[in-house]
């Protein structure tokens, strides 16, 4: 029998809502693990875990005693996005492509099944793209969906429409989305693939998508440094 998956991203999710839109008067404790275990119906090791991530992310601090409380960090959700691969070209006077490296059914790393909420274990959609404009390769994205909502993507024309076009013509709707945006170097392999040096800058976006409150897809986007993929407006 299946198991059900782990409600701790849901909790940390709402709960990071809370914080980011300041829900919270200032000094006001977060919900304790006892009551945030009562009111999603799980123990109380899964409210932590939930509590636990906040923290490390530097969203909560805590006081023995009293409980835990907003740092004030107020990073809104959704201030920025890949821009569309058709957008870069038409400015850069280029033909955009999209070559498929990757597809198919996987047993993913850890850090993907905790993000889907998934028991390890639990086999995913796993899709890896490489998207270039006219000769230069400008952004490698690694997705992992839940495979029983999203199964159909293996047949669809991966190469030639944007994945959220495809699960739109599936009739799944993304409703939310939280993304974080940092810094990082390559390493040898996809340096190669961005066709640039080992340990070159480079922007690494996380991002996890939610259809109805669930963890649909939890996904990775490598830009190459220069391509001036970022705006400053976001649309699931």
């Amino acid at each position: 029998m299946r198991r059900m998956a782990s409600k701790y991203p849901v909790i940390k999710a709402e709960l990071k809502s809370m914080l980011l839109t300041g829900s919270l008067r200032e000094g006001e404790a977060i919900p304790s693990e006892s009551a945030l275990a009562k009111q999603y119906g799980v123990s109380r090791m899964t409210a932590r875990r939930a509590v636990d991530e906040l923290e490390r992310e530097g969203y909560i601090f805590r006081i023995q005693g009293a409980g835990s409380f907003p740092t004030g960090k107020r990073f809104r959700q959704g201030v920025f996005r890949v821009r569309g691969l058709e957008e870069i070209a038409l400015k850069a006077s280029s033909v955009p492509f999209t070559r498929v490296l990757k597809s198919g059914i996987a047993l993913p790393p850890l850090e993907v099944t905790d993000a889907l909420g998934l028991e390890a274990g639990t086999a995913v959609l796993e899709l890896h793209r490489l998207r270039s404009v006219g000769d230069q390769p400008i952004l490698l994205e690694e997705r992992y969906f839940r495979l029983e909502q999203t199964e159909r993507l293996l047949h669809m024309a991966l190469h030639q429409e944007s994945i959220h076009a495809l699960l739109v013509g599936l009739g799944i709707s993304i409703s939310r989305v939280e993304q974080t945006l940092e810094a990082v170097n390559l390493d040898a392999t996809r340096a190669r693939l961005l066709e640039t040096t080992v340990g070159a800058a480079c922007f690494l976006m996380a991002r996890v998508s939610f259809t109805d409150d669930v963890v649909l897809g939890y996904s990775r986007y490598w830009v190459r440094g220069g391509s001036g993929a970022f705006v400053s407006a976001f649309e699931p």
